[in-house]
């Protein structure tokens, strides 16, 4: 093997370590979150502005622990009088205030996993208040991230392990 094969074959190794520890940092945050799904609610995502229609339309897209042992993904509308300012992209997000718990549906909703798909009319313009647009939420209990994100680094440890054990191997 030449030092250039060799250099090649340690910084691959190098990669290889490098992507495995970034693939556990999603993990991590979502386990650092779930102890505090069940009392507080945190919210974080984007939120965009488009004028339509003589009014403006607001939609929140977030990551969002409301504070029932569930984790959400989705988006949320409103349709807001002409006269708010337009802001076409910014941060937003709220993190550990007082839980906002959903009324539950079903008994699937008791155990965390949630489906909520809304959608209203456009209100008649020119409005003079917030009307709410739509909502499309899709919530899983806040144990469930972590377990899979933390699956897919661990992979590559379990199958070495697999070899090492092998009769092959031996």
């Amino acid at each position: 093997m030449t030092p250039s094969m060799k250099r090649t074959a340690t910084s691959a190794r190098v990669l290889t370590r490098l992507r495995q520890g970034a693939a556990w940092l999603p993990c991590l945050a979502f386990l650092v979150m779930w102890p505090f799904s069940s009392g507080f609610y945190t919210s974080f995502g984007l939120d965009t502005d488009r004028d339509e229609e003589g009014s403006v339309k607001r939609t929140h897209h977030r990551l969002r622990w409301p504070g029932d042992g569930s984790f959400w993904v989705g988006a949320e509308s409103f349709w807001l009088p002409a006269s708010e300012p337009v802001d076409a992209f910014d941060l937003g997000g709220t993190f550990f205030q007082a839980a906002r718990r959903p009324r539950p549906r079903s008994s699937w909703n008791r155990v965390g996993f949630w489906f909520i798909h809304e959608e209203s009319l456009a209100p008649p313009v020119p409005l003079t208040s917030t009307a709410h647009a739509g909502a499309f939420w899709v919530g899983v209990p806040s144990w469930l991230p972590p377990l899979l994100l933390g699956l897919w680094p661990l992979r590559p440890w379990l199958r070495g392990r697999r070899v090492a054990k092998s009769p092959e191997s031996r």
